[in-house]
Formats: structure tokens, C-alpha cells, sequence
């Protein structure tokens, strides 16, 4: 039995993408070319490395106990191929992020990316945390960076800093001036992500202290879209202020609010085997460009 570095790298990135067509299309090989050296390295080792009874496959137990062993191996082949070299992160990175930082920080994140690592190939996701993190549980993400990140086995996690969140309303609104109650906003319209983002729980949470529910609580997964709505005069919502447009600065006001709307952490959350330098880098210039632009405390 002689095991080839093609058939273990194979082996990985079925393991981390989850099928054979996105190990393929990953190491720019046909879907037979995968599938043959799966089953060599399986006959080789007198195992299965794969469940293929779902629509997704997944690694057997036995597939599970040579995963690290098999990281550890390309991870020495990268290290020896990268000798000498400052191009360490390559290939493909999967990033998702939530909306606040796609609109402060991707843009300048991704230009840096593409000067000083342009073997990089990202693929980015943009949702809410609570859909992001489920992604890089399931394996379907590589980083995110996402508040209400938890430790998980395989997750390394870090934090990057609070998140300012803030209720925002309309200049004009007769409430201008006024500290913010639940009782005062209970019968206003109010715009909102969904339930399970960051921003839909941040103001369950507020109308909890009060022991109220907003009457008009419309949803919206845009936060561009809801910063325009309350800039027409339309309702209020829980907005990170930094986000807010130059052209909407004069249209849109932050409220003061009792009880306060509690800041979030934020935090870049990555697998175990893609954590690296490079990660920590990625890490490091959202929290810069956050604290530049002060939405981070």
C-alpha cells in the first residue's frame, strides 16, 4: 500500500466541501479523476472514507480518525511548497460575513486580499450570524465573521470587539429630542432583520424589558433598505450608526434609549485546520477598519 499526496489532498477537500464535484471543480480535475482515487485510497486502506447514502456525503468513522493526520500532511506540504515565499494563503477561502461588515469593511478587505495574496480565491456569503455559523458548522464555510459566535469542537474562535448598535428614527419624528421607552416605540413601525439575526433579538429583547411586543414589526433583510426606509420618515430600527450613509446623515437620527440597546461582540470564527496567520490578518482588518470608522468601542 502506498498512498499518493493527490490521493489524501483529495480526500480533504471531500471532507471540507462536503461532495465530489466541489473536490473537483477545487483541485481542476473531472468527478471520475476524484472518484478513482477515493476508491484506490479506500481499497488501499480496507475502508470506507465516505457515507454516500445521503445527498451529501460524510466522512464514516473511520474517515473521521485519518482527517487530522491528513490535514497535518498538507498542511507539511504547503509549508515546504511556501518556503521562502510570503504567498501562504491560496487556493480557496470561503467567507461569509454579516451585512454590517460587508458594507464597512469588505470592500477594503478584499483589495488588500488581492494585493498581497492574489492566489486567493474567496467565495463570500453574506446573511445573518445565526445562518453563517450553521454554514461553518456545517462545514459549508471556512471563516465568519459574525456576532453570537460559540465554541464548537473544531472552532476556533476570536474576538474583534463590540459592535455599537444604536435606535435609529427620522429627524423629523415627533419623538426627536426624546429618550426612547418600549412604551414610546410600542405602537411605532419599526423595521427589523429577521428574528434570528443579531439586530431581530437585540430588539426582542429590548420590548422584553417592558414586557411589550412592537405592534408593527416589519421585516427586512436588507440594512441598506431599512436605513432608507427610516430616512423616508417611515419607522425607526436598531442600526450600527457607522453604516448610515453621507447622503442620509442629515435625514437620520440616533435616539438616546432606556433601558440602552446593549452593544454585540463581534468575533472571526474559522475552522480549526484553515485557521493560520493569514486568517488573524483577515481578523485584524475588520477590527482596524471597525475601529476606524468607530462602530466598534
Amino acid at each position: 500500500m502506498r498512498l499518493t499526496l493527490a490521493q489524501i489532498e483529495t480526500f480533504y477537500w471531500i471532507a471540507r466541501l462536503g461532495s465530489f464535484h466541489a473536490a473537483a471543480r477545487q483541485l481542476c480535475v473531472t468527478q471520475p479523476s476524484v472518484s478513482g482515487r477515493i476508491r484506490e485510497m479506500e481499497r488501499d486502506l480496507g475502508y470506507p472514507l465516505f457515507d454516500r447514502s445521503g445527498a451529501k456525503v460524510r466522512l464514516t468513522e473511520s474517515g473521521k480518525a485519518i482527517q487530522a493526520q491528513a490535514e497535518q500532511m498538507l498542511t507539511l506540504a504547503r509549508e515546504i511548497q511556501n518556503e521562502g515565499s510570503s504567498d501562504k494563503l491560496r487556493g480557496l477561502l470561503r467567507l461569509g460575513v454579516v451585512e454590517t461588515v460587508a458594507h464597512l469593511a469588505l470592500p477594503g478587505l478584499i483589495r488588500e486580499l488581492n494585493r498581497n495574496r492574489p492566489r486567493l480565491r474567496v467565495e463570500l456569503a453574506v446573511d445573518v450570524g445565526a445562518e453563517l455559523l450553521r454554514q461553518l458548522d456545517d462545514r459549508q464555510l471556512d471563516v465568519a465573521i459574525t456576532t453570537g459566535a460559540v465554541a464548537s469542537a473544531g472552532i476556533v474562535i476570536r474576538p474583534l470587539g463590540d459592535v455599537d448598535l444604536a435606535w435609529m428614527g427620522p429627524v423629523s419624528h415627533p419623538l426627536a429630542g426624546q429618550t426612547l421607552t418600549p412604551a414610546k416605540l410600542v405602537d411605532q413601525a419599526i423595521f427589523a432583520q429577521s428574528d434570528r439575526s443579531t439586530i431581530g433579538s437585540a430588539i426582542r429583547e429590548w420590548f422584553d424589558t417592558g414586557g411589550l411586543v412592537p405592534n408593527s414589526l416589519n421585516c427586512c433583510n436588507s440594512l441598506l433598505v431599512t436605513s432608507e426606509l427610516v430616512a423616508a420618515g417611515l419607522g425607526f430600527a436598531v442600526i450600527t450608526p457607522s453604516i448610515i450613509r453621507p447622503d442620509m446623515v442629515n435625514l437620520i437620527r440616533r435616539f438616546d434609549a432606556d433601558p440602552p440597546i446593549q452593544s454585540r461582540l463581534m468575533a472571526i470564527a474559522a475552522l480549526k485546520e484553515t485557521w493560520s496567520e493569514e486568517v488573524e490578518f483577515i481578523g485584524n482588518f475588520v477590527a482596524g477598519k471597525f475601529r476606524e470608522l468607530r462602530a466598534l468601542q
